[in-house]
């Protein structure tokens, strides 16, 4: 398995996004909220497909 600076990079801001979306539900903020989970959907999507191909060989 080759090592993708951009696989990694792409968890990472996984991982921020998913904070932001967290803060923005506590804060009430219903615009931030609805991005934040597009955004979290898309991003979680595209790393189930990193990880699918990386398993795959």
């Amino acid at each position: 398995m080759k090592f993708i600076f951009f696989d990694f990079l792409m968890l990472v801001f996984t991982f921020f996004i998913a904070w932001g979306f967290l803060r923005s539900v506590k804060a009430k903020n219903k615009f931030a909220s609805a991005f934040g989970f597009v955004s979290l959907v898309v991003f979680l999507f595209c790393d189930g497909l990193i990880l699918y191909y990386a398993t795959q060989g």
